[in-house]
């Protein structure tokens, strides 16, 4: 009999905590416009369109805004494929940048490489996961 009881309470725990999880999981979707960025980065002033090519030659101060702030807090991230082929990416992050010399992200950067921009955010509860990073490839030709 407790053998039968034990069972029972066995997988009636197993199929609350399945529902939960289930539960949990539905504020991590994205929604929306995620493919969007909620960041507008700015190269001396100059607005950046993301998903465009950036020069590997380009000069001045990166800084960004979001919602009609200026110069907010970000972080910016280099993923570079200098690695060997099947290698995984290498990547650079400069965290908590009020405003940051291009040129010190552009001097790791080869032709091709990705730049993610993003607000930065102090604590994880706070993260829009609605918000795609506002992101740029390297080019040696422009």
């Amino acid at each position: 009999m407790r053998a039968l009881v034990g069972t029972f309470l066995f997988f009636l725990s197993i199929s609350c905590l399945a529902v939960q999880s289930v539960k949990g999981l539905e504020r991590y979707n994205q929604k929306g416009n995620a493919g969007t960025p909620c960041v507008q980065a700015f190269v001396n002033a100059d607005p950046l369109n993301y998903g465009t090519f950036i020069s590997k030659k380009s000069k001045g101060i990166l800084t960004v805004s979001k919602d009609n702030l200026t110069k907010i807090y970000f972080n910016v991230t280099l993923k570079s494929n200098i690695g060997k082929k099947d290698e995984p990416p290498v990547y650079l992050r400069f965290i908590k940048q009020k405003a940051l010399d291009i040129n010190e992200l552009l001097e790791y950067a080869e032709e091709g490489d990705e730049i993610y921009i993003e607000e930065f955010v102090s604590s994880l509860n706070k993260i829009d996961l609605n918000c795609a990073p506002a992101s740029f490839m390297v080019s040696d030709n422009l």
